[in-house]
């Protein structure tokens, strides 16, 4: 028997694990949680900006149009949008091409042509302190793919903190606390 994509995902749990906005808003979690929530893990790894969009595809190319979540200044989100230029920036490229997480420094939300427009787009992103941009992809169990993008002036993160923003971005519920034995049984199942 051939499965369907979506019974096959949630047969294999990505129903759960996976970000999903529709799943959010069925378990009472409203965009100022998720931006709330995005905020403080981009502050615990030391980034000042949040992003979460989806994908851009061939008919949905707009930064607002695919911008769900950000902290990013109006002013910014405004000159960006009529820039036009997120469905082929750097970022979204690299992202294209590889699925594992990126960093890029300067100029992650430009296009990848050394022209004028270009320039003062990252001036203007700099200005605002957003110099590095941390981001990867995800997908939801409807095989939407969404991008987080954490951005600010400080380096790379570790691994630790990289780990920390993909998994805390795969929460789509709100936190729950472990049981003294839970958090036992998961040390004995991690620790060999």
């Amino acid at each position: 028997m051939k499965l369907k994509r979506r019974e096959r995902a949630v047969g294999d749990c990505a129903e759960d694990a996976a970000f999903s906005p529709s799943q959010a808003d069925r378990a009472g979690v409203s965009a100022d949680d998720g931006k709330e929530r995005l905020e403080a893990m981009a502050k615990l790894v030391g980034f000042d900006f949040c992003l979460l969009s989806a994908f851009p595809r061939g008919d949905r190319t707009a930064f607002t149009e695919n911008r769900l979540i950000s902290n990013w200044p109006q002013s910014l989100v405004g000159f960006y949008e009529a820039a036009d230029l997120f469905y082929c920036s750097r970022l979204v490229t690299a992202m294209k091409r590889i699925i594992v997480p990126i960093f890029c420094e300067e100029g992650s939300f430009a296009g990848s042509a050394a022209n004028q427009e270009n320039r003062k787009l990252n001036a203007l992103f700099q200005l605002h302190g957003m110099k590095n941009t941390f981001a990867f992809t995800l997908h939801d169990a409807d095989l939407k793919q969404y991008i987080f993008a954490f951005s600010g002036g400080c380096p790379m993160p570790t691994r630790e903190q990289a780990m920390a923003l993909l998994y805390g971005s795969m929460e789509d519920g709100p936190l729950e606390t472990l049981t003294r034995r839970e958090i036992e049984c998961l040390r004995r199942c991690l620790i060999p």
